[in-house]
Parts: C-alpha cells; structure tokens; sequence
C-alpha cells in the first residue's frame, strides 16, 4: 500500500507536523523524526498529531529506533516501525517491578555513620569539660559564677567575625554586571535577532525571445530600435617581424638616343612623349621622352618634292648594356623614323630588393595566435564580470605596420622588418544595458496582465550568435527564455506572516494560485514564530525548476 513519508525537522513545531500529516496524499502516513526528536519527544505533543491524523482518516507510523521514543509511541497508540520497510508494531509499555533490594535504609547510608561518630565524638569532648567544671564549682563555690559567666563569652567572642566591605562591593558589581548582561542578552535574543525568511517557489512558464538586435557604442539601448549600448576596448601592441629579402633588380642606366623622323604626308604629324618605338635591328623597345611635331612635306614643283624631318631623343624600355649601339629604324611612330646615331650609356646593376612575396609570406606572423590569445585575455580582464564577451568581435589591424625597406626597394644587408604598432580591439555588452532590454521585452508579454509577474528575465542564459559587422558596429540575433508566473502581494504576505508560525504562514501561501510549494526558515535557531517587525521578514522567489 502506498504511503507518505514526512520527514520532521528539528525546527518543526507541532503545529507545522500537523499540516504536514494534514497535507498527505495518502491514508498511511510515516513519520522519520530527527536524531534529536524535537517537538514529538512529549506524550501530548504525539497524541495531538495522532489525533488530527484520526480526523482527516489517516494511520500514523512512526520510524525510530529509540527506544524513549517508542516508549512515547505506544504510550500514544501509535505503531512503530524501526525502517520504511519493516512491518509497523505497536511498542510494549514495560511494567514498574519494585522489590525489597530497591528500598534504602538510611542508617545503612555512610552518611549515617559519620553522623553517629560526629556526635559521639562531640559527646567525648564535652563530658570531661563538664565534668572538671562540676570538680571546681564544689571546691570553690564563689568563683563557679564567674567560670561559668566567662566561658561562654570568650567563645562567642572568638567567633564574631567583621564583614569585608571591598569583596562585598566587587560581588554585588559582578551580580549587577551579570543581570544587565542577561537582561541585554534576552532583549537582543527576543526583539533583535529574531528574523524569518518565506521562500516561494511560484509556478511559472516560459516566454522565448529571439530577435536581431544592432550593437553599437554610439547606440542607445531600445527595445522598439532594436538596439543595445555596447562597448569596445583597444589595446596597441608593436611589433617586429624581421625577414630576407629575396627580390633581385636591375637598377642600372637605361641607354639613350636621338631619332631623326621623316614625314612625307602633306600634313604635319605630333608623336606624343611615352609613345614606345621598335628597333628594327634588336626588337628592343624605346620611350619618346618628349613630344616631337614633324612637319609636312613641301615641293616646289613636281618633280622636286621634300619631306619635313624633325627629331628627338628616346630612352630604353629597361637598364642594361644590351641597349648601347642600336642602330637602324624604328616603327611605332606614324612616319618613318631611324636612329640618328649609335645609341649609348645602358648599364647593368642587379641588386636584392624587398619583394611583396616577402612581405605576404610574414604577414601571417605579425599577430600570432600565442600574442593574439594572451592579448585577447588582458581586453576581457579591463571589462570584469559585469559585462557579456562578443568573442566574435575581437581582431587584429594591421593597418600601421610596413615594411622597412618598402617593397621595391634596396635591402642594402638583404634583411628588411615588417614593424608598426598592431591595434586589437574587443567588444563587449553590459549586462545592465541587456537586462533594461530583456526586462522591456518581457514586460510586453504581460501588458495588460495585472495578475502576472516577470520572475527572471532571462539575463543569464542569454545568447548572442551570428555576430556579423554593421554600419554602427555590430548585428546579431539575441535568444533567452524568460519566466513568468503569478504575482504575490509581498506586503500583504509579510503583513499576515507577523507573529505567526511555520504551519500557518505555509498553509496560508499555499492557497495562492500559481504556488508550487512554500518553505519558511526561523533564525536564529530557538525562534519558533515570525517577528512582529514586518521589516524582519523577508520574502524569496523561486521559479520551478531553478
């Protein structure tokens, strides 16, 4: 058959075990007291709880192996069980058996026999002083007033003794001090201490959120925008990568030459400066180095026509000494054109320049992920706990560092460095800025609602995935689930709580729709009762399942 067991705490009153057995599911209740028995260990007290349990239909066990305790039990009538799965007896009073070994005789008593040798010994010492003092009266009659007169006195005389008043002041100081102690001790005990903790754990249910949000430092935390203040931390580090060069260049003269051109059209011809002509002899190629007009050919009759000439000077394509001593025409030009003379000056010099190949195969060395991690860590150290990591946002610019020689340039000992300062930067959301949003968001779910109450607004399991960068700073989708369940009067509560004990405030909250369980905590220890200070009485709420 089915049971309740209830298990007592040492806290519990009478009145709190009654609701407990009231309170039960079923018809067959166990009781589990603690080591120390606490409100059961009387009689009465285990007849009042057999008693109410006999009025709402209810049998009583009782698990306990003390034998006090099952004494009391079946004193009460109430069955015993030393465990949840022995069979419940009710326990056997034992009788009162006297016998003649239990009666004292008090002259049997040590105590007896010092008092017969005290007196006896008293009655040693006074016979043979009572005796001497009858002797001496007889012979001398005058003088036995006056023996007996003075005996007397210098006895009493030896045993008056004078009062200290200096112990007697310290006694009744440290008597006075003692009662001002336990008076200050019972009122701090009885009106100060006192204080009572009401823990309910309210019903609730889940309201979800998941939404896009804009992050930004320049932005306000706005439920209807759909933003979040956010905050950003930088952190600049230089660095030094070196590296060798492996470019080669020749950066030897470039050959020079004039070329003579030759127009045979009746209109004059411009070749612009930069326009590139070929050697007919070594394919190599020339750059004009300045615009040259060649004017037109004139006749003056016809049979002795002229063509209009002009000239100008050219310079190699390239460095090199493959260039000097080109001779011959050229085309590219438009007209005809021909090397005045010899071309002359090229000369080859190769050296070891930095190249992009350089630089791009270091690149990856400025920041290291060992210095980006341990830098990443000094960022979150400057925001604390108060504020929520976007580990997505964190990176590395590179945008100060070059490299020395820059690219295309000589590296005069083959080495070169890729060095400048590197700014890394995190962001992260503070949690008050989250809660005024999380806390707007959910006030909305129960607008309207007067018999509803936010219960947690979801702040610690927030979430924020698919950071991704923005016009202002950062979006990314916000989720959490929120609780929301009935709404308590606390006043109300710790207004009734006053002066009462642990069944009644339990019995009371309980009957609130939407409580799932109430539990109340006295402090200290020997307080059995709520104070009448409402301000000593605090309410706590729970969620289920948290």
């Amino acid at each position: 058959m089915q049971k309740d067991v209830i298990y007592i705490d040492v806290e519990d009153d009478i009145t709190a075990i009654i609701g407990k057995v009231k309170a039960a599911e079923h018809k067959i209740v166990a009781l589990v007291p603690p080591k120390r028995i606490g409100a059961i260990q009387s009689a009465v007290n285990l007849k009042l709880v057999h008693r109410a349990a006999e009025q709402v239909d209810k049998r009583l066990v009782i698990i306990s192996n003390n034998a006090a305790l099952m004494a009391l039990a079946g004193s009460a009538g109430i069955p015993v069980s030393k465990n949840l799965q022995s069979k419940p007896e009710l326990a056997e009073i034992p009788a009162l058996d006297i016998d003649d070994e239990d009666v004292i005789d008090g002259a049997e008593l040590p105590v007896g026999e010092h008092v017969v040798a005290a007196e006896k010994a008293v009655d040693d010492a006074v016979s043979p002083a009572v005796g001497a003092a009858a002797v001496a009266a007889s012979e001398n009659p005058a003088r036995a007033p006056e023996l007996r007169a003075k005996e007397p006195l210098a006895a009493a005389a030896s045993k008056v003794k004078v009062p200290n008043f200096d112990t007697f002041r310290k006694k009744f100081f440290l008597i006075a001090l003692g009662v001002l102690l336990l008076i200050g001790t019972l009122v701090w005990a009885l009106v100060f201490a006192p204080s009572t903790r009401v823990i309910v754990t309210a019903r609730t249910t889940d309201a979800a959120l998941s939404s896009k949000v804009l992050l930004g430092d320049s932005l306000k935390t706005d439920l209807k925008a759909g933003t979040i203040t956010s905050l950003t931390k930088t952190l600049k580090k230089d660095v030094s990568v070196p590296f060798t060069a492996t470019g080669k260049k020749d950066v030897g003269e470039k050959a020079t030459g004039t070329v003579t051109y030759t127009n045979a059209d009746f209109g004059a011809v411009t070749i612009p400066a930069g326009s590139t002509l070929t050697s007919a002899n070594s394919g190599l190629q020339y750059v004009t180095t300045s615009a040259v007009t060649v004017p037109k050919g004139s006749c003056s009759n016809v049979f002795n026509c002229k063509p209009g000439t002009a000239s100008g000077s050219v310079v190699a394509a390239e460095s090199g000494t493959k260039y000097n001593g080109d001779t011959g025409s050229l085309s590219g030009a438009g007209v005809s054109a021909a090397f005045a003379g010899p071309t002359s000056g090229g000369t080859t010099r190769e050296v070891t320049v930095v190249s992009q190949e350089d630089v791009d195969k270091i690149s990856g060395d400025v920041a290291k992920a060992d210095v980006s991690e341990t830098t990443k860590k000094e960022l979150v150290a400057q925001f604390g706990s108060d504020y929520v990591i976007l580990d997505a946002t964190f990176k590395a610019d590179k945008g100060e560092v070059k490299p020395n020689p820059a690219v295309g340039a000589e590296a005069t000992d083959g080495k070169g460095a890729l060095s400048g300062a590197v700014t890394y930067s995190l962001t992260a959301l503070p949690k008050a800025e989250i809660g005024k949003y999380l806390d707007g968001y959910f006030a909305q779910q129960i607008d309207g609602r007067t018999n509803q109450k936010v219960y947690s607004n979801g702040l610690k399991e927030v979430s924020f995935t698919n950071i991704g960068a923005a016009e202002k700073g950062f979006s990314a989708n916000i989720a959490t689930n929120g609780k929301i369940g009935p709404k308590i009067d606390e006043k109300a509560l710790k207004d009734f709580a006053k002066g009462k004990r642990y069944g009644e405030i339990q019995t009371h909250v309980q009957q609130i729709d939407g409580v799932d369980s109430v539990d109340v905590k006295f402090a200290p220890f020997w307080v059995s009762k709520a104070p009448n200070d409402a301000n000593k009485i605090k309410i706590e709420f729970k969620v289920n399942g948290a």
